[in-house]
């Protein structure tokens, strides 16, 4: 009977081949959890990767549009300063002609006037 117990201790106890076996077991599972995972994280990144694309495309449109816009208010405000200059250049123009006349009209009066006193 003795024999048998010793027997069944040894069939009960854990052999090397055995506890290889079992770890193997567990890191197949652990690789397989870890695959699990990995996927998924995976896929959250790709999902994230893709509304990231979208959200910077559409940026990269809204600013080609604001370029554009802004690029034509600044045509539009050259053009704008172009003719202002002109005008001012016009205008400076005028009133130095008029004051050569107010000149020219004031020594005229001023020699009236002497002749006038000359006179008087």
């Amino acid at each position: 009977l003795l024999v048998l117990l010793g027997l069944a201790d040894f069939c009960a106890a854990v052999t090397p081949i055995a506890k290889v076996l079992e770890l193997m077991k567990q890191m197949e599972a652990k690789g397989v959890a870890e695959k699990e995972a990995e996927a998924v994280r995976f896929s959250a990144f790709g999902q994230w990767c893709g509304d990231q694309k979208r959200i910077k495309t559409e940026e990269i449109a809204t600013a080609t549009e604001k370029i554009e816009m802004l690029t034509a208010k600044i045509e539009k405000a050259a053009a704008e300063i172009a003719a202002l200059t002109d005008r001012i250049q016009e205008l400076d123009e005028d009133v130095g002609r008029w004051e050569k006349d107010t000149k020219a009209a004031t020594e005229v009066r001023e020699k009236e006037a002497a002749d006038y006193m000359a006179t008087s």
